[in-house]
């Protein structure tokens, strides 16, 4: 069935997104659901980023597995993305907003998709890829009705401890590569220690940070939303979780924004649910097959098949709710 263009509301933002039933679907016969959750960035419905200069598109996707499944979906654009758009705000308005812009945005999306006489309350679901996981496990921990969640290639620790482990490789590499002097690489790494610790004291950053630590992002006006982010622990959340709550996560070696490890520890805190753990040797962070190839982020924009070896785990996990 065809996407039906659908808006909400949380707040003072209407949100613009694609509601998709499966056919067959009605108040006498109402569909499970998932809601799908995009990860950073300015991420639209699709999977399509605006910092990217072609299609993506995981969540297009992931909705037409979905409904082969018989599954309705909702994805959308959040805030700063596609249609949405920045709302009634300005630029200089979004730092004031915070992480939590997001995650309410979520929880409207939920209650939205659950209302839908088309769709059995008692079986949503909430699938996130990237970002969009740590948005799925935070709803969940606020009690909102989930029956299950998809942590699709999650961020899987604080996201300060993720951006630092990441800093550190990428100064470890260019001082290696004879690129940068071992002196200007240890001075980095004490401006970001100190700009982890402000963030997590004070929600704040300081406006001369060196400019490779802007270009990623430590600037004045995300300081509200790093912290709130990295407020959000991704293992703490998912110990709350209910016993036996269907989950499946997923992790692939060829993944250059995560490390499996993570994800394995993540996995850990998730043993008192219902866990299927997907994991993956040839698919890139948006699920598409890269093969023997690194990948290097401009693969994200490929015209490559979908991972056979995701759409085989998460299909299996589909037939067990």
């Amino acid at each position: 069935m065809a996407d039906t263009e659908i808006t909400f509301t949380t707040g003072a933002i209407t949100l613009h997104g694609s509601l998709r039933l499966p056919a067959g679907s009605g108040p006498d016969a109402p569909a499970p659901a998932v809601l799908l959750l995009a990860g950073s960035g300015p991420t639209d419905r699709n999977g399509d980023s605006a910092l990217l200069p072609g299609s993506i598109g995981t969540l297009e996707f992931l909705a037409d597995l979905l409904e082969q499944h018989g599954f309705a979906s909702l994805r959308y654009d959040k805030l700063g993305s596609g249609s949405t758009g920045l709302g009634p705000y300005e630029v200089d308005d979004i730092g004031d907003l915070g992480f939590s812009v997001f995650t309410d945005a979520a929880r409207s999306a939920l209650t939205f998709l659950s209302d839908r006489t088309a769709v059995d309350p008692d079986r949503v679901y909430v699938v996130g890829h990237s970002e969009g996981a740590l948005i799925a496990l935070a709803l969940a921990d606020s009690g909102a009705k989930v029956a299950g969640l998809g942590l699709l290639e999650p961020l899987a620790v604080r996201l300060l401890d993720l951006l630092t482990t990441q800093i550190d490789g990428q100064l470890t590499a260019v001082v290696g590569a004879g690129q940068l002097p071992v002196e200007l690489a240890d001075e980095l790494r004490v401006a970001l220690a100190g700009a982890v610790e402000s963030l997590r004291t004070d929600a704040t950053l300081s406006d001369d940070l060196p400019d490779p630590l802007r270009a990623a992002g430590l600037v004045p006006a995300n300081a509200k939303a790093l912290a709130e982010e990295d407020a959000l622990d991704p293992r703490e959340l998912a110990s709350r979780l209910p016993a036996g709550l269907p989950v499946v996560t997923s992790c692939s070696v060829k993944d250059i924004q995560l490390i499996g490890s993570d994800v394995d520890a993540l996995d850990a805190a998730l043993a008192h649910t219902a866990l299927t753990p997907v994991r993956m040797t040839t698919a890139n962070h948006v699920l598409k097959e890269i093969g023997d190839a690194a990948s290097t982020g401009a693969d994200y924009i490929e015209p490559l098949p979908w991972s056979t070896e995701f759409t085989n785990g998460f299909e299996g996990w589909l037939r067990t709710l």
